[in-house]
């Protein structure tokens, strides 16, 4: 922040990137709260680490639902919905 500036940390948290849809903001919030998990559980030790990998892959998975990125779970959960494969 310059010098004489009166403008608080969290408004320069705030600057960057508007995102303008609300299903892409409700994604991004839930990647971002699995790498603040990841960050949390990475720092415990190799006892944690499939606990904090899981975390990258939910927060990967978020943002594919962004992208357009399709995974395997999402052509499941189609199929089973859709095809009542098993019953």
């Amino acid at each position: 922040t310059p010098l004489g500036s009166s403008r608080s940390e969290k408004e320069e948290e705030q600057d960057g990137a508007v995102i303008t849809r609300a299903r892409h903001r409700h994604h991004v919030e839930l990647a971002s709260e699995a790498l603040e998990r990841f960050d949390d559980l990475s720092r415990e030790g190799y006892a944690t680490l499939d606990l904090a990998a899981e975390e990258l892959r939910l927060a990967t998975s978020e943002l594919g639902r962004i992208t357009g990125a399709v995974d395997v779970e999402d052509v499941l959960d189609v199929l089973f919905a859709d095809f009542c494969i098993g019953k």
